[in-house]
């Protein structure tokens, strides 16, 4: 039998080792949200942060939170047939830079992710007046092999102002069905690209959000008695920074998939970083606008937005290594469904 010495011995080895091994430690987890329909963490956006800062319009259903602003169908819109059924039309979010002391990017704690995503309150027009299942979590269901809950403001994106912050990122305002490769592959490769131009520039702004292409029938997922959620025909991305007193942006365009193409796009975890070629994604700015009806960029003055365009369908920017904290083909891939 063990004295007390060396029980007291084994215990303080046991807490140095968590306290200078995290991974000993038990994970943090997202909690659940319980019956009230609203973001389970408390949140405010960072003093001094603007994630709409150069203004996406027209402005529907919006929401501020911490890590991102989203803007959703109304219920007006709704009921008018809009083809955004329980997906945002746009979400944007700035993202600082994360480098430590060593000159070396930092990749922030995060939490497992929720089992069921959040629902909110000021969604559910899109079941209570039809009788459906309440909620958008439970259309998803069955579909997750195909159609991940593809988020527009990444989690690990959000993770870097709080772990709570990423757990929030779990809510249908900020989700859509994303082919699944798609969302684990080329997708999460410009994800952490994004994450180095922030590191590199200080700060990068994302919008992102869905397409829909005129006379394409839109498909959907959910099952009977679920809210249909809308298929959007391609996702689209734009990275914008400032640099030199000039605001400089890049755009991307990811068409869908279906069954049939699931070669198409490679998931991260088996394909390195290198082997992604994003510039084949490139598009402009004012072609996403003509793709959206959206107008991005609304509150720079017109010689801005035009000089920022006619450079944001070139090749990305170059990121040294020291800027890189996540890489496809590693273990710290951040995929999420």
């Amino acid at each position: 039998m063990l004295g007390r010495v060396a029980l007291f011995r084994l215990s303080a080895a046991f807490f140095f080792l968590v306290a200078a091994f995290p991974a000993f430690a038990e994970p943090l987890a997202c909690k659940g949200q319980g019956g009230v329909k609203e973001l389970p963490y408390e949140s405010a956006v960072p003093s001094g942060w603007d994630h709409d800062r150069f203004g996406t319009l027209p402005r529907s259903l919006m929401f501020s939170y911490g890590a991102f602003t989203a803007s959703f169908e109304t219920a007006a819109e709704y009921k008018a047939g809009s083809p955004f059924t329980g997906i945002p039309k746009w979400v944007s979010y700035e993202m600082r830079a994360l480098m430590g002391g060593d000159g070396k990017a930092i990749h922030p704690q995060g939490a497992k992710r929720p089992v069921k995503w959040y629902e909110l309150e000021e969604t559910a027009f899109l079941w209570k007046d039809q009788g459906l299942k309440p909620g958008i979590d439970t259309s998803y269901r069955g579909f997750a092999a195909l159609w991940n809950r593809g988020h527009m403001a990444a989690r690990n994106h959000a993770n870097r102002i709080s772990w709570q912050e990423g757990c929030n990122t779990h809510t249908f305002i900020n989700a859509l069905p994303q082919f699944a490769d798609m969302n684990q592959g080329d997708w999460l490769a410009l994800e952490n690209y994004a994450i180095a131009a922030a590191n590199k520039f200080g700060r990068v702004w994302t919008i992102a959000g869905p397409v829909f292409e005129p006379e394409r029938e839109i498909d959907t997922i959910g099952k009977e008695g679920t809210v249909p959620v809308a298929i959007p025909h391609a996702l689209f991305k734009i990275l914008v920074i400032e640099r030199k007193g000039k605001v400089e942006a890049r755009a991307f365009l990811f068409q869908q998939a279906d069954e049939e193409e699931r070669g198409r796009y490679r998931k991260c975890a088996g394909t390195p970083q290198s082997k992604y070629d994003l510039a084949a994604y490139s598009t402009s700015i004012s072609a996403l606008e003509k793709a959206t009806g959206l107008s991005f960029l609304a509150h720079l003055p017109d010689a801005v937005r035009k000089a920022a365009d006619a450079v944001s369908a070139t090749e990305p920017w170059p990121i040294e290594a020291k800027f890189w904290a996540d890489r496809c083909g590693g273990d710290d891939d951040d995929d999420d469904v």
